[in-house]
């Protein structure tokens, strides 16, 4: 345990070892979320009484500025030291979990559901903030044990920053997602 912590002691985040986090990150985000939408079992039935449910409690999630406020405050908690990925991977489970219930109230295979976000920009912006949001929370913990944490705390205004804009953009996206499909 001591030669650990010596070790962390000297670990440097120069970009590249904050990008190869960053992906590891993005990699258990994606299997986070996989899990979710694969062990979801529901039947038709009580699929479609529990999307009713949602669709009742989140009716004001058809506004940009629920869609960017809600995803904004599960970003900050994955900001948080230790527990912030904890948090992050346990939305990100939840989250394919009701894509999986959505997907099978409406008659489609969740898989296949799941598959096909990843073509839509909102779920890479989403993720891809989640995934830099649970990496700088990790590093923040690491600066912390090196008695570095006041000069990490720049640069975590910055990225939360940057996160902030991005899912202020995807809120955008999202929102117009969901007027155009409720058009057809």
């Amino acid at each position: 345990m001591v030669r650990l912590l010596e070790r962390l002691q000297t670990l440097e985040f120069d970009t590249r070892t904050r990008v190869l986090l960053t992906i590891f990150l993005l990699v258990s985000a994606l299997i986070f979320t996989s899990l979710g939408v694969m062990l979801f079992r529901a039947d038709i039935s009580e699929a479609q009484e529990q999307r009713e449910k949602i669709f009742q409690e989140f009716e004001r999630a058809n506004d940009p500025r629920f869609i960017f406020g809600n995803n904004l405050l599960l970003t900050l908690v994955m900001f948080v030291p230790i527990i912030g990925p904890i948090w992050g991977l346990l939305i990100l489970f939840n989250t394919g979990s009701i894509i999986a219930l959505i997907s099978i109230a409406e008659g489609f295979p969740p898989i296949l559901t799941f598959a096909l976000l990843f073509f839509t920009p909102i779920f890479w912006l989403e993720l891809g903030v989640y995934s830099i949001a649970m990496t700088q929370s990790i590093i923040l913990f690491l600066r912390i044990l090196q008695k570095q944490g006041k000069k990490e705390s720049v640069r975590m205004c910055i990225m939360i920053t940057a996160c902030t804009l991005l899912l202020m953009l995807a809120a955008i996206i999202e929102w117009l997602m969901i007027n155009l499909s409720s058009n057809l």
